[in-house]
């Protein structure tokens, strides 16, 4: 059996940086829309903004959990390196044994 224990990490950090990126939209979505919008669009426009705050706050919650379960993929990728190289050296080290 071959890992490639490199491929293996860099997959983990890619990741990271793709939970680092979800993690910017959703504080970009969580700030929408603005404070500003209300008096730009009026009492008239108030059902829409409540609409999109409500859209944009879901987006922002599923672009969060998403990064959290990147996050947790990078864990994972990494300790199952390491498991890979931990494997291979006890079983050098059973098989230097029998010869």
């Amino acid at each position: 059996m071959f890992a490639d224990t490199d491929a293996i990490r860099a997959f983990g950090a890619a990741n990271s940086a793709h939970a680092a990126d979800l993690a910017a939209v959703a504080a970009a979505l969580s700030s929408m829309p603005g404070a500003a919008a209300d008096s730009m669009l009026g009492p008239i426009g108030a059902r829409f903004l409540a609409a999109l705050a409500g859209a944009t706050a879901e987006a922002s919650h599923a672009a969060a959990a998403l990064g959290e379960r990147l996050a947790a993929g990078c864990d994972t990728a990494h300790a199952s390196a390491a498991a890979y190289e931990n494997a291979d050296d006890r079983t050098g080290t059973m098989v230097s044994r029998v010869y």
